[in-house]
């Protein structure tokens, strides 16, 4: 009886080292896109949110602002972001940020349906998004 539980405990030792050594062999993930975007919070609760968005060809966010700054993504396609210092088009694989209070608006102004992951960090009862007219 005790050299089966010897036996039981080296076939679970081996088995565990056979996994940890398929993970080893195994490819790295491949990193195609870093922000940095340094902020200063007050102390406090905060969410953070993540979306994912497409934008279809000629597809608009229109002016808004948010309550928190805001990290984007874009995906796929490419977007025109415009603000008070003008415009920028930003393609796949690219990252703008937007600062809390900015007034600005986004577009596909591109050919090929546009997807952009966003996350936002918003103090407790602050809005995400706030339309301006």
């Amino acid at each position: 009886m005790k050299l089966s539980r010897v036996a039981l405990v080296v076939l679970v030792a081996l088995a565990a080292g056979g996994v940890v050594v398929s993970y080893a062999a195994a490819p790295g993930p491949n990193i195609v896109g870093t922000a940095k975007f340094p902020i200063t919070v007050k102390a406090g609760d905060y969410d953070l949110i993540a979306q994912v968005i497409d934008l279809a060809p000629g597809g608009m966010v229109p002016k808004h602002t948010h309550g928190g700054p805001v990290v984007v993504q874009v995906v796929t396609g490419e977007v025109t972001l415009t603000d008070a210092t003008g415009s920028k088009t930003v393609k796949a694989g690219g990252m703008f940020t937007e600062n809390p209070g900015t007034v600005h608006s986004a577009a596909n102004t591109g050919s090929v349906p546009a997807r952009v992951a966003v996350s936002y960090l918003i103090p407790k009862g602050a809005e995400v998004i706030t339309w301006v007219k």
